[in-house]
């Protein structure tokens, strides 16, 4: 079968709970500087509670469904009570879910619980169960498609090779918005950008990679010159750069809303901004596409219930927003 967008990455049961007993204390004994506490010893009334899929994978495959495109995933889930909750909401949504890969039902579901705290930000408490993808246990005869969108592979170098390699002999486009644990081998990850069409970041990884600060004026063209065509920086609401092989420069805004909970927007950014290019449309319009989930995304709580459909897509692209080229 033939994909618009085949999504690899992590597929995980989201927990969200929010309580008017969650606060946030100002302390040097951990090293965000601020802590999200809870009574001891006490039973605390939960005002929000949403159980949903999640995870880089999941979380991309729905927004490319919801916007129109035909989409499958390869991930790695459990045959658990997680793992049931997960295919069903798949299908639900129209991602095809063929692909993912069967494991024996020992394995348990990746699983987050996420506590929402009064500002909209959030404490992620994650289990990860042995469902890490591996290349060998992937169809790769199956992988026919017109792009690849590639999240966090939990560190798998490897098989990030593996699919780009594929890609390449099969001509096929290659988004990657690398996890953490991929960030962290950047001496090995960087080499790769000259083979990924659309390499999406956001402000801190870039600086992360390049081993410089965030406020270097050299930091985001480093990262431009290295991959094959586009390179996405986003800076949380201030806004969103994009670096082209030949050193021209495209930045917006971010639309402004009012921010419910921050889980998944990077999801709904990377996949709005790619699904814009696998409809071929303009550079200034897929950017703004993926600033419209984005900022739909953080209206609500989860990270797929306010993933635009194309109707709603529709609605948000007649918003205006400053965008505009340089050099």
């Amino acid at each position: 079968m033939n994909y618009d967008v085949i999504s690899f990455g992590s597929a995980t049961l989201d927990v969200f709970i929010k309580s008017k007993d969650f606060q946030v204390l100002g302390t040097n004994k951990v090293f965000t500087g601020q802590a999200l506490i809870v009574p001891y010893g006490a039973k605390c009334e939960v005002d929000q509670l949403m159980v949903q899929s999640g995870g880089g994978g999941t979380n991309t495959a729905v927004g490319f469904s919801r916007l129109g495109l035909k989409a499958a995933i390869v991930a790695r889930c459990g045959w658990d009570f997680a793992g049931k909750i997960i295919r069903k909401e798949l299908i639900k949504e129209r991602v095809d879910d063929s692909l993912l890969v069967k494991v024996n039902k020992e394995e348990a579901t990746d699983y987050s619980t996420i506590l929402i705290g009064p500002d909209g930000d959030r404490t992620i408490l994650v289990y990860r169960g042995k469902t890490r993808l591996e290349w060998k246990i992937i169809d790769f005869r199956r992988l026919e498609s017109r792009w690849f969108y590639i999240s966090s592979l939990e560190g798998n170098l490897s098989l990030l090779k593996e699919l780009l390699n594929f890609a390449h002999r099969h001509k096929i486009k290659v988004a990657v918005n690398p996890g953490r644990k991929e960030l962290n081998q950047k001496e090995l990850l960087l080499p790769l950008f000259s083979e990924i069409d659309v390499v999406i970041l956001n402000r801190e990884e870039a600086a992360l990679l390049t081993g410089l600060t965030i406020d270097d004026k050299k930091t985001f063209p480093a990262i431009a010159a290295s991959v094959k065509e586009l390179a996405v920086i986003t800076d949380s609401s201030r806004g969103l750069s994009l670096y082209t092989g030949k050193k021209r420069q495209l930045t917006s805004d971010s639309f402004k809303v009012d921010m419910v909970e921050s889980t998944g927007p990077g999801d709904a950014f990377g996949c709005g901004f790619v699904a814009g290019l696998a409809m071929d449309w303009k550079l200034e319009d897929c950017l703004k596409l993926g600033s419209a989930n984005g900022a739909s995304v953080v209206s609500h709580i989860g990270a797929k219930t306010g993933l635009l459909s194309r109707n709603e897509a529709a609605k948000w692209m007649n918003k205006p927003l400053t965008i505009k080229w340089t050099g």
